[in-house]
This record gives structure tokens, sequence and C-alpha cells, in this order.
């Protein structure tokens, strides 16, 4: 599984790109980052997204095998955002 996360918005925050590919972590790593990324998809299908120009913004692209999923969140601090959030720390930790 690779996982593609693009950092963007805030107020004076530059554009971040963090980029991990699972086959390349010891298994266990890779599993938690996969089960995490698992979780990311199914809290994207049910959020709505906030307005505001000084909110950070996270697009998130997993790619897992011949399927694509891109998915993008707005750090509002809901706990709605947590499952993407953890993927987001995860990878900021590789």
């Amino acid at each position: 599984m690779r996982i593609v996360i693009k950092r963007s918005g805030g107020y004076g925050t530059a554009e971040h790109t963090a980029t991990v590919d699972t086959s390349r972590l010891d298994p266990g790593r890779a599993r938690q980052i996969e089960q995490l990324a698992d979780q990311a998809r199914a809290a994207a299908t049910r959020r709505t997204e906030p307005v505001g120009a000084d909110l950070l913004r996270y697009d998130i692209t997993i790619q897992d095998g011949g399927e694509t999923r891109s998915l993008s969140f707005i750090d509002d601090g809901s706990p709605d955002i947590g499952p993407m959030k953890r993927l987001v720390e995860e990878i900021g930790e590789l």
C-alpha cells in the first residue's frame, strides 16, 4: 500500500507532502499503517467539511493494489476526523 499525504492551508503554513510505501516497512508497522488507512477511508465517507481559510487541509491518496482512493479533510478539531488525523500523525512519524 502506498499512501501520499499533502497538507495545505492554515495561516502561514507551507504545503507539505509525506509518502509511505508499507511494503518497505516491517510487517507489524505496515499492518498498523494499513489498518489506520482503512479506518480513515471509512471515516471520510461520512464527513462534511467545515469552512475556514485558516484551517489545515489534508489530501490523502491511498493506492492499494490496483485501487486508488482519494480523501480529504479539514482539521477543525472535531472528533470525527480522529481516524484520518491518526493516519496523518503516524505517517509523519516515519
